[in-house]
């Protein structure tokens, strides 16, 4: 399931316009299993990312400039700046995300709350691949603004029958 949510990010990246065309296709639960999947190794590898470039870096400067570190206590407090790493990728990677999708469906009227929660989510995926990486995401928040666009462009919106089981709104 992890691999399958990286290659799925991966194409996503590598080929928006088809993706975005094939979105449409896709229930909205396999869309929210990606990117859930995706926000949870992202949040994990970021907290033990973070944990390891201070351990490395007390090691470096207890060594270089032989500075007295206290070793149990940098742990715990990379550990909690691990934890709260962790718990900060869930916590935007939720809540943010509804309050900035309740946001944008005020501008966005045409678009059933459904399908641009796809789009969003699907748009999201430069920050969820690459956003731990640098310490500056913005690069990441314009690919995914642009992902953003192309997908409200390009989404095939389905005709709903008002009495079939498909219709959610």
């Amino acid at each position: 399931m992890l691999v399958r949510a990286i290659k799925r990010g991966l194409t996503i990246l590598y080929n928006p316009k088809k993706e975005f065309d094939n979105l449409s296709k896709r229930t909205f639960e396999e869309v929210v299993v990606d990117y859930v999947v995706l926000l949870i190794l992202v949040a994990i590898v970021s907290g033990i990312g973070s944990m390891v470039y201070s351990v490395v870096r007390a090691i470096y400067l207890d060594i270089s400039l032989d500075i007295g570190i206290q070793y149990l206590r940098m742990l715990n407090y990379s550990l909690g700046r691990l934890t709260s790493l962790i718990f900060f990728y869930l916590f935007a990677g939720t809540f943010l995300l509804f309050f900035l999708s309740m946001a944008l469906r005020v501008f966005l009227r045409k678009i059933k709350y459904t399908p641009l929660l796809k789009i969003m989510l699907y748009s999201l995926t430069p920050m969820l691949l690459f956003g731990w990486i640098l310490p500056n995401p913005i690069p990441w928040g314009i690919w995914g603004i642009f992902l953003f666009v192309m997908g409200v462009k390009t989404y095939k919106f389905e005709r709903v029958k008002k009495d079939s089981i498909k219709r959610r709104e």
